[in-house]
């Protein structure tokens, strides 16, 4: 029962669930998702919510119409190479392609992003760190894991005042630097879940998304790109902690505010203490960035303007490679 509470306050999906959808959309006529798209890309601009649309649009893909060229080896939408693995990444493209016409043409990445792409790519998540953004049109993949709803039911007076963060660390430079500068601190409970910890000293068992919900400040620490705990902890009621982000995804890391969505720190970890210490001092203002963060991630939890945003995407991005839909 302690299981399956946790699994409904973590907010994950289950992915047998997630698999038998996928399976049940592929049954869908394409020519009624087709008359869907053509219904919506008539019709969006007149809806209350189309100035939200549109800039959300703008910012996945910022590419003008007709602006960039496709190589010649870009993929047919509806024959893509899965060869490449990554099969979640290919469940949530071809979920928003089947309401497009086969004639058109794609290039996509799937996986972590360690560069922006050099043509232009459907992808996960831009770097802010590096050239060629208006290549990289950011797309919802691995949804299952990137955009939990939790269900976080202890206040932030009644958490626990310490920084902390369980996750592996193996490969992965910045949380190591991490750990050997503040494992040891009386204000962090830090722990390392690789199978083989990086030090024995740091091996931590793996815990529950709802089992962080004890502690007011949790650490996101990127990994290979983003920190994916950040969506579900900005859905709880914790305080993201974390540098200023280097790359960005669906959830729009570049218009997170330090100072209201979550608290920042320095790039070498150097003012973690200050930091902290700050806020335990001024627990009003740290609740006030875990309520304005909760609502930053409550306008991605509206499914069906979410799907409305995908296939706006997608178009914007076929009129970008000069493509007629």
């Amino acid at each position: 029962m302690g299981a399956l509470r946790d699994m409904y306050r973590g907010g994950k999906p289950v992915k047998l669930l997630y698999y038998c959808g996928w399976l049940i959309r592929r049954l869908r006529p394409r020519f009624l998702l087709r008359r869907k798209l053509r219904r919506l890309l008539a019709t969006w601009q007149t809806r209350a919510d189309a100035p939200l649309l549109a800039d959300r649009v703008r910012f996945y893909c910022p590419a003008a119409p007709g602006s960039l060229t496709l190589p010649p080896d870009a993929e047919s939408i509806h024959c893509l190479d899965r060869s490449r693995g990554k099969r979640v990444y290919f469940i949530d493209i071809e979920r928003y392609l089947a309401y497009f016409p086969p004639h058109l043409r794609i290039c996509f990445q799937p996986g972590d992003v360690y560069s922006n792409p050099s043509c232009p790519s459907v992808i996960k998540a831009r770097r802010l760190d590096d050239g060629n953004a208006l290549m990289a049109t950011v797309f919802n993949l691995n949804r299952v894991r990137h955009f939990p709803r939790p269900h976080d039911p202890i206040p932030f007076a009644d958490k626990q005042p310490i920084a902390f963060f369980r996750g592996k660390i193996t490969d992965k430079p910045g949380r190591i630097r991490f750990f050997e500068r503040w494992f040891d601190s009386p204000l962090t409970d830090l722990g390392d879940t690789s199978r083989v910890p990086v030090r024995p000293e740091w091996g931590a068992e793996k815990i529950s998304v709802a089992s962080h919900f004890r502690y007011q400040y949790i650490l996101v620490l990127e990994g290979n790109d983003v920190g994916s705990s950040l969506q579900w902890v900005m859905g709880s009621n914790c305080v993201p902690v974390m540098t200023r982000p280097k790359v960005e995804h669906w959830l729009m890391h570049s218009r997170l505010v330090p100072g209201v969505h979550y608290i920042e720190i320095a790039d070498d970890f150097s003012d973690l203490e200050e930091k902290i210490n700050w806020y335990m001092a001024h627990p009003d203002e740290a609740e006030k960035i875990a309520l304005a963060s909760k609502e930053y991630y409550s306008q991605f939890l509206d499914r069906r303007r979410e799907r409305d945003i995908s296939l706006l995407t997608l178009a914007r991005y076929f009129e970008a490679t000069g493509q007629k839909i």
